[in-house]
Formats: structure tokens, sequence, C-alpha cells
């Protein structure tokens, strides 16, 4: 009897583990889906997703209008949970001025590029097709895709760049770049996921790399992902007032 009720118990110990895996497994999957439904390339999932909740809407709500005050608002609300303690010695955003810099100035400086830019449903501006060189704070090859917050004065509270490859060289690349650049500038990561190598990228879809700052007034991450059909690299820089 003991033998059989030690046997069960392993079974059921297995069959735990086996639905832990596969639970994670679905987040993770959903998590990756959901990302890469916010990319150019997977807007008609978006909108297929977005259908099955409720017409016309983005499942996670990321297509609702905010005006400038209520996205400062939340803004500060995500800081509240994403902050660090120490500050960083500086707050690289691809040349921006977080805090500081005004829509008008975005505008102007792409326009010098010949890059348009418009209002987005996921950030009040987005510019597409932005080479490096129309970004003086920016390292690596790939031309990226940026979204832009603003707050209630018109200051730049938040910055997202996309940039996509079909291999993963180039995006484990530009990964190592920008973890490397905003290192240097801020201060090391306060958390690293996954190996940031092309093989490991490859090895599978969402398969990812991140490398996260969190200080006291400034937030950064660079993600590397296996998209299944390419890869993908976003940069997140964001202010964190008081």
């Amino acid at each position: 009897m003991t033998a059989i009720h030690s046997g069960r118990t392993r079974a059921r110990g297995r069959a735990l583990v086996r639905s832990a895996a596969v639970l994670g497994g679905l987040l993770l999957s959903f998590v990756g889906v959901i990302g890469f439904a916010h990319t150019r390339a997977g807007r008609p999932l978006l909108a297929l997703l977005g259908r099955a909740v409720h017409p016309g809407a983005c499942p996670l709500g990321y297509d609702r209008q905010a005006t400038p005050l209520q996205r400062e608002q939340a803004a500060a609300r995500w800081a509240s949970t994403h902050r660090g303690t120490a500050p960083a010695a500086a707050r690289p955003a691809l040349g921006f001025a977080l805090g500081q810099t005004r829509r008008a100035d975005v505008v102007s400086a792409m326009a010098a590029h010949g890059i348009d830019c418009g209002p987005g449903a996921a950030a009040d501006l987005v510019c597409r097709q932005v080479p490096t060189t129309a970004l003086p704070g920016a390292v690596g090859r790939l031309a990226r895709e940026l979204w832009l917050t603003f707050g209630a004065r018109g200051q730049l509270l938040s910055l997202v760049a996309l940039s996509r490859a079909e291999g993963a060289g180039a995006i484990s690349d530009a990964f190592s770049d920008v973890t490397a650049q905003v290192a240097r500038a801020a201060g090391p990561p306060t958390s690293r996921a996954g190996e940031g190598g092309a093989a490991y990228l490859a090895a599978g879809a969402l398969h990812q790399s991140s490398a996260e700052f969190r200080y006291a007034n400034y937030y950064a991450l660079a993600r590397a992902t296996n998209m299944g059909n390419g890869y993908l690299l976003t940069e997140e820089y964001r202010t964190l007032a008081d």
C-alpha cells in the first residue's frame, strides 16, 4: 500500500509539473502573440483579436484614445511599480530628452530627414522607417519605428522603438549594441533574462532576451524576440517623474 500511495503521489506531482509547464507555455505564447499583434506586420492579427473581444477594439486597450493628462497620470501609476532606488547617471533615449523634448521638436527633426510622423493608436506620435542617421543618440544599422507619448505640458514621457530583421544575427547584434549603450550612459542593467546570442534566439519561436534598467528617475528596456516569421528588437525609454 505504501508503494502504491508513493507511486500515486509521484504521478500527481508529474501531472502538476506538466500542467504548470503547459500553462507557462500558453502565457508566454499569449504575450508573444500580443506583442507581435502590435507591430506593423501583425496588425491584421490585432484586428482579428479586437473583433473577438469587441468590434474595433484592441484586447488590451492600447487603441483607446487618452488626453495628455490621462497619459501622464497613467505614466505616474506605471512608474510607481517600476521605479528603482538609485538615480540614473543619464537618461538616454535615442537622442531625445525625456521630460523636455516637445512634439514639434520631434516632427521638425524627422522632417529634416524626409520622415513623416502622425498620430497612432498606441502613442501620440508614430514615425516609421527612421534610420539611425536621423537619431543622433542611436546605435546600429536597423531602421526603427518610433512610438512617442507626451504629457500635459507637451513633454516627452516615453519612447518605444521597434526594429525588425529576417535574421537572428542582426537583431542579436542590435540588442547587444543598445544594451551596452544604455549601460554606459545610465548604469548597468538591473535585471537580464535569456541569452542574447543569435543561436539562442534562432532556436525557436518566442525565444527572447531582455535587459531592464530600473532607476529612480529613468526606465529602459531592450528586448530581442524571435517572432516565428522574423526577429524584433523593442527599445523602451521612460522618464519616471516624482
